[in-house]
Formats: C-alpha cells, sequence, structure tokens
C-alpha cells in the first residue's frame, strides 16, 4: 500500500497559482469552455429576453449581461480553486461576469464596425459569434488578473 502522507498537492499553494504555467492552463481551459456556456447562454438569452426594438437599449444590456454572466459560468470551471474561500469564489465570478459583459460590449463595438450591415438590436449570427467570443476571453481575462492580484498580495 502507497504511503500517503508524503503526498504532495501542489494545485493547493498559492506559487502554484501564481506560475504563468498554471495561468496558462487556466486560459487554455476557460475561454474554449466559456465559449461554449456563452452560446448555451445565447439560446436561453433567445428564449428568455424578447427581441428589442429598435432604440430599446435596455433589452439590448439585458442581452449583453447574460451573454457575460453565462460565458464566465463556463469559465468558473478552469479557476474553481483560485481562490479557497466560498466568498472569493463568488467575488471572482462576479468580477469574471463584470469581464464578460465589458468583453461581449467591446466585441459588438468592434464587431459591428467590421461585420457587414449588423442590425443594431437583432444580432446576426457573425456578430453574435464575435460577441460570444469577446465574453469568453473578458471573463478569463479580469479572472486572470484578480488571480494575479490576490498571487501578490
Amino acid at each position: 500500500m502507497p504511503n500517503n502522507q508524503n503526498l504532495n498537492l501542489e494545485y493547493r499553494y498559492d506559487d502554484v497559482n501564481s506560475s504563468l504555467g498554471i495561468l496558462g492552463i487556466r486560459l487554455a481551459v476557460g475561454i474554449p469552455i466559456s465559449m461554449v456556456t456563452g452560446f448555451v447562454g445565447n439560446i436561453f438569452n433567445g428564449i428568455l429576453v424578447p427581441s428589442p426594438a429598435a432604440g430599446d437599449e435596455l433589452a439590448f444590456f439585458v442581452r449583453m449581461l447574460l451573454l457575460g454572466i453565462s460565458a464566465s459560468t463556463g469559465g468558473m470551471v478552469a479557476w474553481f480553486n483560485a481562490i479557497e474561500s466560498k466568498s472569493g469564489a463568488t467575488a471572482i465570478w462576479i468580477i469574471a461576469a463584470l469581464g464578460g459583459f465589458t468583453g461581449a460590449l467591446i466585441a459588438y463595438y468592434i464587431g459591428s464596425t467590421y461585420i457587414d450591415h449588423p442590425d443594431d438590436y437583432i444580432l446576426n449570427q457573425r456578430l453574435t459569434q464575435t460577441i460570444i467570443h469577446g465574453a469568453a476571453v473578458g471573463s478569463n481575462v479580469f479572472a486572470t488578473i484578480v488571480s494575479a492580484i490576490r498571487a501578490r498580495i
């Protein structure tokens, strides 16, 4: 029978969370999962949020917020043990959701410049893909920043 008392669980230490390799792995895992959950969030978005009328900014921002929240929820799979406490995990999820919202808005405004004839209120397929990518990257970048700051404190 192996000796389990000398087993070193390196993923539990802050030195490992601050290493660039682990950050790269977290991003390599978090971004694709965020994209998948962002896609699922877009499906729920189409079901739950009614199609906005022209000039309905509130419905537009709710759509962007739902995409950001769904992308950050998926990204939390990669960041589940970055902060050990429940309040810390909730804080990193909220910050990642804000990052997903910010990433979705930035992706919308950049994507609407380069994608032909986007409708401002009903998102076409290519623009929606751009927004999902932006939300996934935004949520994981914000989680990376929180993890890096937490490791340096």
